[in-house]
């Protein structure tokens, strides 16, 4: 492990929301999201993550997003904090909340997939015979980049499957990021994101090979990047300390696992910190995470 690696200050992100995973859950109020975000930062959290309440209509949930922000970014000013998408099957329709968000001046960050992904469904025999489509097109992907700029604020940039990362690193070579713009690569664990029965049809598994191969494609893109697993939990694996190791960072948090796994936000983070203590590496906070990631 390099000198700078193990100086570089390890951000958190925090997928809080497991109302949306596999093992279902009740949706959150406003002030319940606030103060489960509040409690991540708290805990040592640099990124979180959270869903709005999907029972809402598109107007009502975009202002709960608004809201949400507004109460989290009061109590931790600067904070890196990014909404779900808006309900929709395209790209239009999930980013309705940009420009409302950007406008009431809640906006620290936001998140887009670049690449288009097929995640696949298994029939009543097991066989993966169905599907669903998510993420951009890399025009659409590039128009995402544009408004990063047009609001002043980073992307989060989910990575599914390795061919995006030719555009990342396409446009990250070329300087077309804000700073703190982050890749996310998406490891794949042992469950298909909404849908019980099926098990992961995108990415690479969560091995140390794995990550060679992604950094090996996204080098000269000169952006940050962390490691997240969909589908299982990223702590247990040795893909984490390696991560650390190599000086990336980690996203875990209730939402990835898609089941009930008897922890809570907290006890994640206090486990990431006590790898990040092993490892030798400092922990950024909410304060500092923008600069960190921006370096």
């Amino acid at each position: 492990m390099s000198t700078a690696a193990i100086e570089r200050p390890l951000v958190i992100e925090v997928a809080m929301s497991p109302v949306v995973a596999n093992a279902g859950g009740d949706e959150l109020s406003t002030s319940s999201i606030i103060e489960e975000a509040a409690k991540c930062f708290a805990a040592g959290a640099g990124i979180v993550h959270c869903h709005h309440d999907f029972s809402l209509s598109l107007d009502d949930a975009i202002s709960q997003v608004i809201e949400v922000n507004r109460g989290i970014l009061k109590e931790y000013p600067g904070a890196l904090v990014y909404p779900a998408y808006m309900p929709g099957h395209k790209v239009e329709e999930q980013m309705l909340h940009l420009r409302p968000l950007a406008g009431s001046g809640q906006m620290t960050m936001f998140a887009f997939d670049p690449g288009v992904t097929e995640h696949g469904r298994a029939d009543d025999a097991g066989l993966m015979t169905g599907s669903i489509v998510s993420g951009t097109t890399f025009a659409q992907a590039t128009a995402m980049a544009e408004l990063s700029h047009e609001f002043g604020v980073p992307c989060s940039l989910g990575i599914f499957n390795p061919g995006a990362i030719h555009w990342v690193r396409s446009l990250g070579a070329a300087g077309r990021f804000v700073p703190g713009t982050v890749v996310k690569f998406y490891f794949a664990g042992g469950s298909a994101w909404g849908a019980k029965k099926s098990g992961p049809s995108f990415g690479l598994p969560p091995t140390k090979e794995a990550l060679d191969i992604y950094l090996g494609m996204l080098e000269g893109a000169n952006l940050p990047w962390t490691v997240s697993l969909m589908g299982g939990e990223l702590l247990r694996t040795d893909l984490a300390r390696y991560a650390v190791e190599r000086g990336g960072n980690l996203r875990i948090g209730l939402e990835d696992p898609l089941r009930a796994v008897g922890q809570t936000n907290t006890d994640m983070i206090k486990q990431a910190i006590a790898l990040a203590e092993e490892v030798g590496r400092p922990v950024a906070t909410a304060a500092n995470a923008l600069d960190v990631l921006s370096s």
